[in-house]
């Protein structure tokens, strides 16, 4: 469905992602791992060209091209099938909830104003905001901020939605109530690209684990290869951070 190839993206002179292959097929949730700086998000932002690759090839259904040739037309297009949800929400603060999430509704897509309206009211619904409709984002939980973050990338029925480290921003209690959407998510056959430090979510929920290091996909695999049986040394040496615990097998 979704897939880059060899992707490479350079801040001045600091190389971020060194050829990156990366597949996303229909109704799979990836847990994208890594430690700061291994360039996890901004494989997210070049996927969605919030970030303009230096190199590399985009194929997506039927289209595919060059990463860096692609139009604004075309990078309009692709970036209807997509939706993302930010670390930090990205809300309008001058917006209430509902209106935030009929935006990308009435204004990109140009959806009449009722049917716009009646499809924010039931994804706040899914995403257990719907009694909170009419607030502003300020009056707002970071963990409620972000439901609706959610529920505004799912309005717009993209074919994946991209998550960049989404319950980083929250304290401990409230990032349940976060992952709670998405697993919620997961089980409807949602297409999901996490990147995220919630072991648990990845080990429980992801189809499948990518893990980065330094600009490159060391490992990927299963959740349970990832966990029980990773075949490079830098995974197993991520996985003991992590996870105290941690033991695998050989």
């Amino acid at each position: 469905m979704l897939e880059v190839r060899n992707v490479h993206k350079s801040f001045d002179h600091n190389e971020v992602l060194k050829g990156v292959d990366f597949k996303v097929d229909k109704g799979e949730v990836i847990a994208v791992l890594g430690s700061s700086g291994s360039g996890k998000t901004t494989l997210l932002r070049c996927i969605s060209f919030l970030e303009h690759a230096d190199q590399g090839e985009i194929i997506f259904d039927d289209f595919q091209k060059d990463i860096t040739k692609v139009t604004k037309k075309e990078i309009r297009k692709l970036r209807m099938k997509m939706g993302f949800v930010f670390q930090g929400y990205h809300l309008f603060r001058n917006k209430t909830v509902l209106e935030n999430v009929m935006i990308g509704q009435t204004v990109a897509r140009k959806i009449p104003y009722a049917q716009a309206k009646q499809t924010a009211l039931e994804m706040l619904e899914k995403v257990g905001m719907l009694n909170r409709a009419g607030y502003y984002p300020d009056q707002l939980s970071g963990g409620q901020q972000q439901r609706v973050a959610i529920a505004r990338a799912m309005a717009t029925n993209p074919e994946v939605i991209l998550f960049d480290e989404p319950t980083s921003a929250l304290d401990p209690e409230l990032t349940g109530e976060v992952l709670d959407v998405m697993k919620k998510l997961a089980a409807e056959g949602t297409t999901m690209v996490v990147v995220t430090h919630e072991m648990g979510f990845a080990q429980e929920v992801a189809n499948h684990v990518v893990y980065m290091e330094d600009g490159v996909v060391v490992e990927e695999g299963t959740s349970k290869e990832i966990f029980t049986n990773p075949k490079q040394e830098q995974t197993r040496r991520f996985l003991r951070r992590l996870l105290p615990d941690y033991d695998y097998s050989i």
